[in-house]
């Protein structure tokens, strides 16, 4: 499994195959792109100077990120609020959402039982149509960061497989840095 952050990590064994950076500027490794957007115009317009990377969006439009070909993320923030139609959707065009422990380490009280409960009502959903998700830290810094058993557990609590969070890590890993993929289910043999 992969943890995807927004920072670089130290060399540190939590139990991950590996860190995928995610950041507004790329870095060295594996790393995707991280672009936030205040309305669709501007997601639009960004999304046209992104190479072939892994993109990772935040954008109040959720709905329009989706529908995006360049899109492979939906990040997790404490503002997303994912309905039924956008969750529907991602699943129709492979998004992967997002859920990350951080933004519950960073709240307290009533603001971190509200997140709860949206985690709750998005996880249902993501269940029913099985779309893509991952499970991560989503940490910033190194104090965020948890090992890969405690994401797991905290997340199965919810009813999120941690083997399917891994396959679907996997494929965005390797669509972008396996020379040898061509498709899901395709490989290049030498």
């Amino acid at each position: 499994m992969y943890d995807f952050v927004r920072f670089v990590p130290p060399k540190i064994e939590l139990g991950f195959k590996g860190f995928v950076v995610l950041s507004e500027k790329p870095v060295e490794g594996l790393h995707g792109l991280i672009v936030r957007a205040s309305n669709a115009k501007e997601l639009r317009e960004k999304l046209k100077k992104v190479g072939n990377s892994i993109v990772a969006v935040e954008c109040p439009d959720w709905k329009e990120a989706v529908m995006r070909k360049k899109v492979d993320i939906l990040l997790d923030s404490e503002s997303r609020n994912l309905d039924y139609a956008t969750i529907k959707l991602a699943k129709e065009k492979d998004v992967a959402i997002e859920f990350g422990i951080s933004k519950f380490i960073k709240t307290k009280g009533a603001k971190r039982s509200e997140l709860f409960s949206r985690l709750r009502e998005e996880v249902r959903v993501v269940k029913k149509f099985d779309t893509p998700f991952l499970i991560t830290s989503s940490a910033e810094n190194v104090y965020q960061l948890r090992t890969k058993k405690q994401i797991e557990t905290f997340f199965s609590f919810f009813g999120l497989s941690a083997k399917r969070a891994d396959f679907f890590a996997e494929r965005i890993v390797r669509r972008y840095y396996d020379e040898k993929y061509v498709m899901d289910g395709f490989f290049v043999e030498k």
